[in-house]
């Protein structure tokens, strides 16, 4: 039996042969965030659904505010030892921060837009009530004719 040279080997086989890899880089992400507030619990203020480029969603990530400010939680499930496991988590530092800043930008946003409702569902402050009826009063009384004077000789007589 003769043994066969590496260089006659067919190039899958061949040991000597080196492959070049070409790595492309994809444009970032277009991210989509629905936020949803809520009442905080501990360090929990609000939860997070993602949607990558119009294609794929991934739900439960958890909004989080401590000390140094706000984070996202990923996704996750208990591990069997009273432990949690990450479901879905990004591989990058500089994609965990891309998606850290828009779920806290759309955090923020959703807070905004509540502020909003509930002031303008809110009543007037009693001193804002106060000034309308003192103004409208004022209007009402330059409305009115001056009443006629009558002359105090007249009265007498």
């Amino acid at each position: 039996m003769a043994k066969k040279n590496s260089a006659e080997a067919p190039p899958e086989h061949n040991t000597e042969t080196t492959t070049q890899e070409t790595k492309t880089t994809a444009p970032p992400p277009d991210i989509e965030v629905h936020a949803r507030p809520i009442a905080p619990k501990g360090n929990l203020v609000g939860f997070a659904s993602v949607k990558f480029n119009d294609a794929f969603v991934v739900e439960d990530f958890k909004i989080l505010q401590n000390d140094k400010g706000m984070f996202v939680g990923m996704p996750s499930k208990p591990d069997g030892n009273g432990g949690y496991r990450d479901t879905a988590k990004p591989i990058t530092a500089d994609f965990r921060a891309q998606l850290t800043e828009a779920v806290v930008v759309a955090y923020q946003a959703a807070v905004e837009k509540i502020q909003e409702k509930a002031a303008n569902l809110a009543p007037p402050s009693i001193q804002k009530q106060l000034a309308e009826g003192a103004e409208q009063a004022a209007k009402d009384n330059a409305a009115r004719p001056a009443p006629a004077k009558v002359a105090q000789s007249a009265e007498r007589g």
